[in-house]
């Protein structure tokens, strides 16, 4: 391990592994295939990484994130390390030089969506290109039992019949026993050395409130815990309406969502990891790789739609091991929404199809074609264009595209690119040919090195600064050079981007899987009904709770609201329990008078039961109605 260390050391300055990752790097410079459950923050890149730079051959890595893939990339090429990424979207002659520079045993690290795995131009590059090691992110994606299924992942098990002994590493953050397994089985993986370490956050207080003033209860929370906060929310519209709000209470908040344009959330990106805003109300598309260790609070407006994304995105806070919290504040009417958000998750076939037949007929693709192409995604033309409720329409595009039909990029491109792939006597040869294209061809070699071996961001402002002509004319060069052959040249897009994946099929052809659907609908049913009792079943310690979803039994935190409220008032779990489910029993037909409720026989000692019956009604479970008469809250 003395290798594995020293490349720590050399590209990373870490000056030891952290928890659990050493034995994960030995298993996988061993040759064993290897299954790792890390929590958010805890290191998985650093796992594959590392040997990836001791091993032979390329290492592929498969991930579902594009956002994700360029910050990890973009990260590798800063140390110096050889990474490319490929993903849909791309022209078909970038993947290729990228493939054959894999081939070639130029690129160490290759990442690559799913979808790419089975192209025909990957398969004819794999099979000459020597492959140390796959790496499956996300894992927990291969699962029909996750959170977060996609159909694409069942297929990755197939490229091993092309890479020899080539060891597999899933790296998952949340997965059950249940998703584990089958990661395993549906990876085919070989006697796989399973690694997880506990789900425990020793630093993290979880806390539940139901309240009716949600508003005022998020600004004293914020007044009362100091320090970089995000606040994620379902929609995109109270993004921006709880940001206005804590600005005009003196909190130096912004919103972040994908509607909004790519260099808007590149700012409110890098101005929350700077320090110059302490919150960000966003929705879940904020967070993926943003590696900020110092975050002190993460609180839910709504309730989450499974215990897998609660906890990986509660996960973001206290990565620096300091004290820090993670909350969720409800009122009674959001596990209504919650329930009515599920139904419209899962829309029905017919509405599935109307969306892809729309889709199609907008982008003007005839049946039979498509396959292959992308195209820009305006979503408000779609839904000015389709009929149909807008939440339908972004849940049935996802259904498309998790079963394979379609892909969505909405991932920016911050800059334009260009890249040479001719050679350097054929530049010159072209120069001397054709001699109104010298001037910029000329600034080009100048300011951008490199663009002989990839494709190297550019600003065309700078370029046209540079020759002193209009933006406008140095864009329409380097298109006029494109077309030429001379470069390649892909302008900066805040635009979404849609790719078909297969031929446009006629909407009562499109093959949809109705039983994959049916099955998938009812696992959410399960974690929805897990998150409600996380957030109001039977009170307990919220941290154990969590982990035991995962499969993991733990003593009480002693650290959560639950807990805290519990030892204040001198009571024991079994207590607040049976007072519970005592109260439960006896108020569901109605309120009830205190002195009634007292004067029967209680599960426990009525002092006990007083102080269990402060804790209920302080955590809005039972309340006080009609002058001192007991009520039980749904």
């Amino acid at each position: 391990m003395k290798e594995a260390l020293d490349i720590l050391k050399k590209y990373w300055k870490y000056p030891s592994f952290r928890e659990g990752q050493e034995d994960i790097v030995r298993s996988v410079l061993e040759g064993k295939d290897t299954l790792a459950l890390l929590p958010t923050g805890g290191g998985k890149s650093v796992c594959f990484q590392v040997p990836a730079l001791l091993r032979e051959g390329v290492t592929l890595v498969i991930s579902p994130l594009i956002a994700l893939m360029k910050d990890q990339v973009e990260g590798l090429q800063k140390k110096g390390i050889a990474a490319q990424a490929i993903h849909s979207g791309m022209e078909k002659r970038q993947v290729e030089r990228i493939l054959d520079n894999a081939v070639a045993g130029t690129v160490k690290l290759l990442y690559l969506s799913p979808e790419r795995l089975l192209t025909s131009v990957f398969k004819e590059h794999l099979r000459i290109m020597e492959v140390g090691m796959i790496v499956v992110d996300e894992a927990h994606c291969i699962s029909q039992w996750g959170y977060d299924f996609r159909p694409p992942y069942l297929r990755i098990a197939e490229i091993r019949e092309w890479t020899g002994n080539a060891p597999m590493i899933a790296l998952t953050a949340t997965a059950t026993d249940q998703v584990c397994n089958d990661i395993c089985e549906k990876l085919e993986m070989k006697a796989p050395a399973i690694f997880k370490t506990s789900f425990d956050r020793p630093n993290m207080h979880l806390i539940v409130r139901k309240e009716e003033d949600k508003w005022g209860k998020l600004k004293e929370v914020l007044q009362r815990v100091p320090g970089t906060a995000v606040i994620y929310v379902r929609n995109r519209r109270k993004t921006k309406e709880i940001a206005q709000f804590l600005q005009r209470n003196r909190i130096s908040a912004d919103f972040y969502h994908a509607g909004r344009n790519a260099e808007e959330r590149s700012m409110v990106q890098e101005r929350w990891i700077n320090g110059a805003i302490r919150v960000v109300a966003c929705t879940n598309a904020f967070g993926m790789g943003i590696d900020k260790a110092d975050v002190r609070l993460v609180l839910h407006w709504d309730i989450p739609d499974s215990p897998e994304a609660y906890f990986q995105e509660a996960g973001r806070a206290g990565r620096d091991g300091n004290r820090c919290f993670a909350g969720i504040i409800y009122t009674a009417q959001d596990d209504v929404e919650l329930k009515s958000n599920l139904t419209r998750q899962y829309p029905p076939p017919e509405e599935i199809r109307k969306t892809y037949h729309a889709l199609s007929n907008m982008l003007q693709i005839a049946s039979g074609a498509g396959a292959g192409q992308t195209f820009p995604l305006d979503m408000e033309s779609l839904m000015r264009y389709n009929k149909q409720d807008p939440v339908i329409i972004a849940y049935a595009l996802r259904v498309l595209q998790h079963q394979g039909f379609i892909y969505i990029n909405d991932t920016a491109q911050y800059f334009a690119t260009i890249f040479v792939p001719i050679s350097h006597e054929d530049l010159y040869r072209y120069q001397i040919e054709n001699r109104q294209s010298e001037r910029i061809l000329k600034a080009i070699l100048r300011a951008y090195p490199g663009i002989f071996d990839d494709h190297v961001a550019i600003r065309e402002g700078e370029l046209a600064h540079h020759l002193s002509i209009p933006k406008a004319e140095v864009v329409n060069m380097l298109n006029w050079l494109h077309k030429q052959e001379v470069i390649e040249y892909q302008p900066a897009s805040n635009t979404m981007r849609v790719t078909y994946l297969t031929e446009r099929y006629r909407p009562e052809d499109l093959p949809l899987d109705i039983q994959m659907l049916r099955k998938i609908k009812e696992q959410a049913e399960i974690r929805v009904d897990a998150m409600l009792d996380y957030v109001q079943g039977n009170p307990s310690c919220r941290m154990q709770k969590m982990l035991r979803y995962f499969g993991e039994e733990s003593p009480p935190c002693n650290r959560c609201d639950y807990c805290l409220e519990r030892d204040k008032l001198d009571l024991k779990d079994d207590d607040i329990t049976l007072t519970y489910n005592w109260l439960k029993e006896h108020l569901k037909d109605g309120s009830v008078p205190l002195t009634d409720v007292v004067a029967e026989k209680l599960p426990i000692k009525k002092k006990k039961f007083l102080e269990a019956l402060s804790y209920l009604t302080d955590n809005n479970m039972v309340r006080y109605v009609n002058n001192n008469e007991l009520e039980w809250r749904d």
